[in-house]
């Protein structure tokens, strides 16, 4: 049953243990499903407005589901910092489509959620009907690479909500110039 805000919490359980979060939208309708995968350093908030449109609409609703990978979001930190690749977020994901008995669905991924579908559709083609990439394509050139770890390397760990949006404002503000504080917020 989805909350006043259009989503309900589900928690999974990944192949090793951990304890995993993703944001369901909609109920199971006949339509295909959506799957929502953030970039590197976001969560499955990024997805909230996409999904609610998706899951509402009248003549084709959706059930969107947006995940947390581990170490964002509500998900559990993982200890071993090992864990923090894409083949083992594919698992992670693998898992909790198989925790909601979803065999197939769209799937948009932005920035390291893109380069999940790639492993995804490696390991289990059959599971992407129909695939959108954003900021993403198959080759990643080292330029953007570097500006990714720059600012990753001098990103202090926010204390509130609040420090961790003028964070993500300050880094990616001039790149989407037309937001306003309503959608940093």
């Amino acid at each position: 049953m989805a909350s006043d805000e259009g989503f309900s919490d589900i928690f999974y359980i990944a192949p090793d243990g951990l304890k995993l979060h993703a944001r369901v939208y909609g109920e199971a309708h006949a339509g295909l499903p959506v799957i929502c995968l953030p970039g590197l350093t976001r969560n499955a908030r990024d997805f909230h407005e996409l999904a609610l449109h998706l899951s509402g609409k009248a003549e084709r609703p959706r059930k969107v589901v947006a995940f947390d990978y581990r170490g964002r979001g509500q998900s559990d930190q993982d200890p071993d910092i090992g864990h923090y690749n894409v083949g083992v977020e594919a698992g992670d994901v693998l898992a909790g489509l198989s925790a909601l008995g979803i065999e197939q669905a769209a799937f948009i991924g932005t920035s390291r959620g893109g380069l999940i579908i790639h492993v995804l559709g490696a390991l289990k083609p059959a599971a992407l009907k129909a695939i959108v990439l954003n900021d993403i394509g198959p080759v990643i050139e080292a330029e953007g690479l570097a500006h990714i770890r720059a600012y990753l390397d001098r990103a202090p760990k926010p204390k509130t909500f609040a420090e961790a949006v003028d964070a993500q404002r300050r880094v990616h503000g001039a790149d989407f110039p037309a937001l306003s504080d309503a959608d940093w917020a």
